[in-house]
């Protein structure tokens, strides 16, 4: 799953999602890692916050200057927009 923002003409901001097997993530146009821990990660990209779900969940490559994410687990979900409800229950 690719997204590509233009805005502006000027900025141009690439969120690239790639996933193997459910096991294995690899993210990039990470801007901030909010919390993270075995159940999910809550993430800030360039226009959203991304939460993912999952179980066993462990970052093995954090990039912030190159906005790479990579990360080992079983993962369930993907939820683009504002956390609510499941950020408060998850990250307790």
């Amino acid at each position: 799953m690719e997204k590509t923002v233009i805005k502006d003409n000027l900025n141009i901001s690439n969120e690239k999602i790639s996933l193997v097997d459910r096991k294995k993530l690899s993210l990039e146009g990470v801007l901030e890692v909010i919390s993270s821990n075995e159940n999910g990660i809550f993430l800030k990209l360039k226009d959203t916050h991304l939460t993912i779900t999952g179980k066993d969940i462990h970052i093995e490559r954090l990039d912030i200057g190159n906005q790479i994410l990579e990360c080992n687990g079983h993962f369930e979900s993907f939820k683009y927009g504002k956390s609510g409800n499941i950020f408060k229950r998850l990250f307790k």
